[in-house]
């Protein structure tokens, strides 16, 4: 109804205009709109003529006025909810590691509610590289929340690759000679993938003297290897003389 606003009382007239009565409800009904609604039938209610028929309407009026009554009611309970927001904070973290602790922000609570949050996701170390849903569980132990308009919202884990290091040892041996087994080491590997490297070079028996690359190839028998941030890097063979 225009100019009326939640919490404020004034006489209302419903009026039906084809019959001869109108219903006029005091202020004090509707200012009890949230209260039990027993009370708008015991209220000041008047049926007031309007000269132009005598057929009643009362009970449809009295309708009327109820669902209206408990519009005004409900909006009025709304506006005096408080609103509590959930909000999970973002993390990241790397491949294969485990999850950080999460945390998160809840604004609205009132004094002396005892309204926590717990925060947890689906991801745990085995999870493949991406985004994962941060979610929060209210705890409530005191009943409070019925009094709150509640929103959670939702964080995000961001699991990213994780660091791989491969690196082929140096190494040497005379001119004329088959190459020596190569070796190398590998650093960074998560969750016993069974990810290995192998090392070869170019050079053969009848290589010049000189230097040559050691090469590291990978193998990724587990086919985690897109987990992984690789870093290769070669060694070198020196033939001598």
């Amino acid at each position: 109804m225009p100019g009326f606003r939640s919490g404020q009382a004034r006489n209302v007239v419903l009026h039906d205009c084809r019959e001869d009565r109108v219903l006029f409800v005091s202020s004090e009904t509707f200012g009890r709109t949230n209260k039990n609604m027993n009370t708008l039938k015991n209220s000041t209610t008047t049926l007031l003529s309007t000269g132009r028929s005598t057929r009643s309407k009362s009970i449809t009026l009295f309708v009327t006025a109820l669902v209206f009554a408990m519009l005004v009611g409900s909006v009025a309970a709304h506006a005096q909810t408080a609103t509590l927001v959930v909000t999970p904070l973002n993390a990241g973290r790397f491949y294969g590691d485990p999850n950080p602790d999460f945390t998160g922000t809840i604004t609205g609570l009132k004094s002396g509610d005892n309204i926590t949050a717990v925060y947890t996701t689906v991801a745990n170390p085995g999870s493949a590289v991406g985004d994962y849903s941060i979610v929060a569980t209210l705890v409530d132990p005191d009943n409070k929340l019925s009094g709150y308009n509640v929103v959670i919202n939702t964080g995000t884990l961001s699991v990213t690759p994780a660091p791989l290091s491969i690196v082929a040892d140096d190494t040497s041996r005379p001119a004329g000679q088959p190459n020596p087994t190569f070796t190398g080491t590998i650093t960074g590997i998560k969750n016993g993938d069974a990810i290995s490297a192998t090392q070869d070079s170019q050079a053969t028996v009848g290589s010049a003297a000189g230097t040559y690359d050691i090469v590291p190839t990978l193998t990724d028998a587990s086919g985690r290897i897109s987990n992984y941030a690789v870093t290769i890097s070669n060694g070198t063979l020196t033939v001598t003389p």
